[in-house]
């Protein structure tokens, strides 16, 4: 499922977002473990796939005193992307995920 989850994000554009809820939906699994295997990636595997480009269902984070370090990290890249506003990038639905996602492959 690992594997899957980061060929789905090597499928985000640059400048484009997906909210959790979209690969949710995309890979047919629960948000909270697809937030888990994010949060368990190894810095190699960060540095592999765009995982900044997903963001938080509804595109909001954290106050910026309750961020973690990587909320930060995230934020910071997303910038570097010209991505200050999550909401504005999202890959908007109605979406086909079968052109971009492969929900059922490496599953």
């Amino acid at each position: 499922m690992k594997r899957a989850l980061l060929k789905q994000l090597s499928a985000i554009p640059l400048g484009k977002v997906v909210t959790l809820d979209q690969m949710a939906c995309a890979m047919n699994i629960p948000a909270r473990h697809i937030a888990y295997m994010i949060a368990q990636l190894s810095p190699e595997e960060r540095g592999l796939v765009p995982w900044h480009r997903l963001v938080p269902t509804g595109c909001t984070f954290p106050v910026e005193k309750k961020q973690s370090p990587r909320q930060i990290e995230q934020i910071r890249m997303l910038a570097q992307e010209g991505i200050n506003d999550p909401a504005a990038h999202v890959i908007p639905p109605p979406f086909d995920y079968s052109t971009v996602f492969w929900a059922d492959e490496g599953l």
